[in-house]
């Protein structure tokens, strides 16, 4: 019996988390919100795009 209840805890929290992060409405945009500060993900991005467009001229 305390399986199914740890079960349905463990499930619950990563519906919880999955909800926060990728459906709740006015919810922060993940790292584009730090790209002003110069999050790595996003200048890594942007360098990438950088280079292909060098690449096809």
């Amino acid at each position: 019996m305390s399986t199914l209840i740890l079960a349905a805890i463990i499930f619950g929290a990563v519906i919880y988390i999955t909800y926060l992060r990728f459906f709740k409405k006015n919810h922060s945009g993940g790292c584009h919100d730090c790209e002003e500060v110069g999050c790595p993900l996003v200048d890594q991005a942007k360098m990438m795009q950088r280079n292909n467009a060098k690449k096809t001229d």
